[in-house]
């Protein structure tokens, strides 16, 4: 008997009293079941056998059996929903739920992790938010940074430490001058759809994102470009040491040139479209992507190692973010693995949240409606301002806090490991308190952490007698008002993501973000670009870091920028899982986790 069926006779029997003995005769279970006597026996005994109900049966005429009912509707079908999610079957599951997003969410949560099935690995996680379009070349927050790099390949890749591996492109090399540079692809790549990916193809792409504003800075320096079916040539204005490790970032994960157009910088999120087929040519291509799940599946025909994982389902509900991922074997006793085989990996991310005064040219409508230009704030305002609106202040506001907020830690620089740039009230130097503007408004993108951390320095500068409002934008929208030059906030407080290409990460944030870009005075953004301009001339990608640092300490010094905090990152997992590592976005690497048997 189907389980839609079976379940259709159990409710029927709910007329009677459940989780207790019922004494009834074999007529009135006919009558309830609205069938014969002789087959309401073979449904009672097909509803025990699936440990639904206890029936003891008497023998003789009017005869009363013992008849026990060990679930109310609700419970049955909760049952029966897990068992579907775990067996893969998300809609039966929806279904039994009547729809009850809440009711799914969290079995889905209690059922997350990595289950077995026909032979094939399966990963589900859930996820406090929708998550983006997974565009490369569009803004992209952490997570999205990190499925990108699933979906998609680069023609080269680059670590931490500044080492230059092959992908798509086996070999690379440039002329002495490192002007002229030619990248050779492997044959017969293909993208997810069977499209084959030429040099043709890619320098259409490059063409195509050298239109776009965030990659303008970066690029300027290419004059020129040829192709042939598999070698690619750029051809530089200007010495370029690294080139080759700039394309291993994953703004440059190769797709169709057509997935590029050029107004979708500007869009807002609820403006895009969700890229449900978007191609890629990664270890894992999407299968379906909307506002309730992502799905990928292992592509069979990437380039390098198949992944071991064939599939990932993520779920998306609005729920509390937390700095946690977590999953582990469905099909183990979970008590017994959190007790016996529970594992966790932690540490502090590089990047992190930090706070821009708005120096660049701003204006506001007068009552004429003219534009009038804001005054920028002087550096004795900034270095005064750097001083209150400090992490302590936030962290003494406690559990009102979120969790990621909590278990933050205060920054000191960009990155944990570099000097810390620690504020000269810790030595007790009481300065002057710097008369400050009427008004100083902050600007944000919709990060639960960021708009805390904005309230907070909102209500401070408040307490001073400053009026200030928080105005959150989604993260496309924020760099859309700084590419139009349309910030008008005193303060942006936004997130600097460090991707795998450590040096590469840093590099284009200093020459591209527009944000950054946006709020600096022109003079120092001219100081930028020679430092930037020079560096790439006089040195390989693995020396970077060092001189990167440098720029950065200046900047924190100058009080342009004031870091706040470093994200506290968490990945745990239950049971016998092999290959679990913890990636610089905090996910575990999907394409090399793996089970026994």
């Amino acid at each position: 008997m189907k389980e839609e069926k079976a379940l259709s006779h159990y409710a029927r029997l709910l007329t009677l009293p459940v989780k207790q003995d019922v004494a009834i005769s074999q007529q009135e279970i006919a009558d309830r079941l609205c069938t014969s006597s002789r087959h309401s026996r073979t449904l009672l005994q097909d509803l025990a056998a699936r440990d639904w109900l206890t029936w003891l049966p008497k023998v003789g005429r009017n005869q009363r059996s013992t008849l026990h009912l060990r679930y109310t509707l609700a419970e049955l079908k909760q049952q029966l929903a897990q068992v579907a999610i775990e067996a893969g079957r998300y809609e039966k599951a929806l279904t039994l739920l009547a729809g009850d997003q809440r009711q799914f969410c969290s079995l889905l949560q209690q059922t997350s992790g990595v289950a077995v099935r026909e032979g094939q690995l399966h990963i589900q996680l859930t996820y406090p938010r929708v998550l983006q379009p997974l565009l490369p070349h569009l803004p992209l927050r952490n997570s999205e940074r990190f499925l990108v790099r699933q979906v998609y390949a680069c023609l080269t890749q680059c670590d931490a430490h500044g080492q230059v591996q092959p992908q798509l492109a086996h070999h690379w090399q440039c002329n002495d001058e490192a002007t002229v540079w030619q990248f050779f692809l492997r044959p017969n790549l293909t993208f997810h759809s069977g499209q084959p990916i030429d040099a043709v193809l890619i320098k259409a792409l490059l063409t195509r994102l050298q239109t776009l504003s965030e990659y303008a800075q970066e690029l300027a320096h290419v004059r020129d470009m040829t192709a042939t079916r598999l070698c690619l040539t750029v051809t530089l204005s200007s010495p370029d040491k690294s080139f080759a490790a700039l394309l291993s970032d994953l703004r440059y994960s190769i797709q169709p040139p057509e997935q590029v157009h050029p107004e979708c910088q500007d869009n807002t999120f609820q403006d895009a479209v969700f890229n449900s087929t978007g191609q890629g040519c990664g270890p894992f291509q999407i299968e379906e992507h909307s506002e309730r799940c992502l799905r990928l599946r292992a592509f069979d025909q990437y380039f390098a190692l198949r992944s071991l994982t064939d599939s990932v389902t993520i779920w998306q509900f609005e729920q509390p973010p937390s700095e946690r991922i977590e999953f582990g074997r469905r099909e183990q006793d979970r008590q017994e693995a959190s007790v016996s085989s529970s594992s966790v990996q932690t540490r502090v991310e590089n990047g992190g949240i930090f706070l821009l005064f708005n120096q660049g040219t701003r204006l506001q409508t007068d009552d004429d409606s003219t534009d009038v230009e804001i005054p920028t704030l002087s550096s004795a305002q900034r270095r005064y301002l750097s001083r209150i609106l400090s992490p302590a202040l936030i962290q003494q506001q406690g559990e009102t806090l979120t969790e990621l907020l909590r278990v933050a830690v205060p920054a000191y620089n960009l990155l944990p490991s570099w000097t810390k740039i620690i504020p000269s009230s810790a030595w007790g130097d009481e300065e002057a308190i710097a008369p400050l503007p009427a008004r100083m408004d902050i600007a944000v993108y919709d990060h639960q952490v960021i708009m805390d951390c904005a309230q907070v320095l909102s209500e401070k500068l408040r307490q001073l007698g400053v009026a200030s409002e928080v105005h959150v934008y989604t993260l496309a929208a924020l760099q859309a008002r700084a590419t139009n030059h349309q910030l008008t906030e005193a303060i942006v407080i936004t997130s600097l993501h460090v991707d795998d290409n450590l040096p590469v990460s840093l590099y284009r944030w200093f020459c591209s973000n527009t944000v950054l870009r946006c709020v600096l005075p022109a003079a120092v953004n001219d100081w930028l670009d020679q430092a930037l301009s020079a560096m790439r001339a006089e040195c390989e990608v693995n020396g970077y870091l060092p001189r990167l640092e440098s720029l950065a300490t200046t900047m924190i010094a100058e009080h342009w920028v004031t870091p706040l905090f470093h994200h506290r990152q968490t990945l745990c997992w239950q049971g016998a899982l092999h290959g679990v590592q913890m990636t610089d976005w905090s996910w575990p690497d999907f394409k090399n986790v793996w089970v026994e048997g």
